[in-house]
Parts: structure tokens; C-alpha cells; sequence
């Protein structure tokens, strides 16, 4: 499975990348926001997106909405410290295939992952 870690945050992007290698999976690419997303998506091949859901400057939940309607087969695990139901529902109307609240252990992290494949 080839994941895109798409997160503001490098130090989070590289602890994920850490985790996720380790556990056998393939990091196809990193992003820190929607522009950088996309145009590196024109270029790798990605099957799941873990994305997270406030960026400085932009919103988790825009750039879900876009993704769906360019890659609608391209799984994307959102990814938040904030528990909302509004963002839940919201989350599920735009086609998010899962939602995981920070801080997270890793066991939660490779089970989300687990379901998605």
C-alpha cells in the first residue's frame, strides 16, 4: 500500500513516515499542503492519504472534497486533534474513508490503516 502523509507538520510527517516504514508500508509522498499534494499526485501513485484537518492556511476538509473528485478511488484517512461530530459529518458527506483522533498510539494508527486496505 503507498500512502501519502499530507500534514503541515514535518515533525509529525516524519514520525508517521517512521512508524509506517517500519510497519512495511511505502511512503509515496509528503505534502504540506493541497498544492504541494497535487502536483506531486500528478506524479505517484498513492492508494490511501492521511490527511490532516486544519492547516495554517487552508482547510483538511477543502482539500478532501478536491480529492475525491479528482482520485475518488484514492482512500484518505483524516486525521484531527479536534473530536466534533460536525466535522465527523462532515468528514463522511465528502467521501472520508476514516477519521483518526490525535494522540493516537500506534497500534490505533496501523489498525485504521489495516481497515482501509
Amino acid at each position: 500500500m503507498k500512502i501519502a502523509l499530507v500534514d503541515d507538520s514535518v515533525i509529525l510527517r516524519s514520525a508517521l513516515k517512521n512508524v509506517l516504514e517500519s510497519s512495511g508500508f511505502q511512503i509515496a509522498l509528503e505534502a504540506g499542503g493541497s498544492q504541494e499534494l497535487f502536483s506531486l499526485l500528478e506524479k505517484n501513485k498513492v492508494d490511501l492519504v492521511l490527511l490532516d484537518v486544519f492547516f495554517p492556511t487552508e482547510n483538511g476538509l477543502d482539500i478532501l472534497a478536491k480529492l475525491k473528485q479528482v482520485a475518488p478511488k484514492i482512500k484518505v484517512l483524516l486525521v484531527t486533534g479536534l473530536r466534533q461530530e460536525t466535522i465527523l459529518e462532515e468528514a463522511q458527506r465528502l467521501g472520508a474513508d476514516g477519521i483518526l483522533y490525535k494522540p493516537f498510539d500506534t497500534d490505533e494508527l496501523l489498525a485504521s490503516i489495516e481497515r482501509l486496505k
